[in-house]
């Protein structure tokens, strides 16, 4: 199932480190979907387990594996992989650990793109956890482009498709060697999105219960990350379009309000030897960047 192009319509990229419990369950999420059109790309950040074998096993002709030249420890190096190689004309991003929704999920992006060609589609996700699951949908009102800007409710690259020509054309990549990169590669691709669109369903299965998840682990180098993770966004202010420059100057001075919060949460999980605890959901309001404070 070709497109009228000649081109797949999907690229759906898997990222993997130490997976090998959870990464055939990946594959398996894509492999059963209804709709075909569409190739896999497993890109594996130097695993040292069996991770690399499992993939290996599969022989589906449309599968195809790439490996990091060295570990990255963090940061997009895998994705930026990707999407130099993807040939779909959407991308999906999905973690290794992780499953697409169910068997439909291609199909219902499919449907929701027709024969238009959005730069992004929002979309949402099933968060599952210790604590019982919660669900992120994308709306009318949550995908406009202000809101998007000011406070987006998930900064998850999973929780939306992309159309690869518009990263391209943008140069919109993953910053390497740092955390929270996703939140700057989200951004980016608001603020320069030409052409939207919204599907009200999850298109993944988030897990947030497996213990040795990155984000569980509590890292002195997640916190100044987040400090260099905010300058990159600053530095997002000189191709913002102007009417959404005070959204962008809102967003940077909630999230900078919040971070040394953030920080605590990490100090203090290292400090006792604990699991970092999920952070709360930004629900950030308008904030005025120049105001009378000072």
């Amino acid at each position: 199932m070709i497109s009228e192009e000649g081109r797949l319509r999907f690229t759906v990229v898997i990222t993997s480190y130490n997976l090998e419990n959870y990464i055939e369950r990946a594959i398996e999420s894509v492999l059963n979907q209804e709709f075909k059109n569409y190739e896999i790309i497993v890109v594996d950040d130097c695993s040292t387990d069996n991770t690399i074998e499992k993939i290996k096993n599969y022989k589906n002709k449309n599968l195809y594996l790439y490996k990091t030249k060295e570990n990255s420890g963090k940061g997009g190096a895998p994705r930026n992989i990707a999407i130099e190689k993807a040939k779909g004309e959407y991308i999906v991003f999905l973690d290794g650990d992780d499953t697409l929704y169910d068997m439909q999920t291609l199909k219902k992006i499919d449907n929701i793109i027709g024969q238009d060609k959005p730069d992004i589609v929002y979309l949402g996700y099933e968060e599952i956890g210790k604590n019982g699951n919660r669900t992120r949908i994308s709306t009318k009102e949550n995908s406009m482009k202000k809101q998007r800007i000011m406070c987006d409710i998930s900064f998850s690259v999973s929780a939306r498709c992309w159309r690869r020509e518009f990263l391209i054309e943008n140069d919109i990549k993953f910053v390497e060697k740092m955390y929270y990169e996703d939140e700057v590669f989200c951004l980016k691709g608001s603020i320069l999105a030409k052409e939207t669109k919204y599907g009200d369903f999850e298109i993944f299965k988030y897990y947030r219960n497996r213990v040795d998840s990155v984000m569980n682990i509590p890292n002195i180098g997640r916190c100044s990350d987040w400090y260099r993770a905010l300058a990159e966004i600053t530095d997002l202010y000189k191709i913002t379009p102007e009417e959404y420059r005070p959204y962008l100057l809102s967003f940077i001075k909630n999230e900078n309000d919040t971070i040394p919060k953030r920080i605590a949460y990490i100090l203090s999980a290292y400090k006792n030897g604990e699991a970092v605890k999920p952070f709360p959901k930004r629900e950030y309001t308008y904030k005025e960047f120049f105001d009378d404070e000072n």
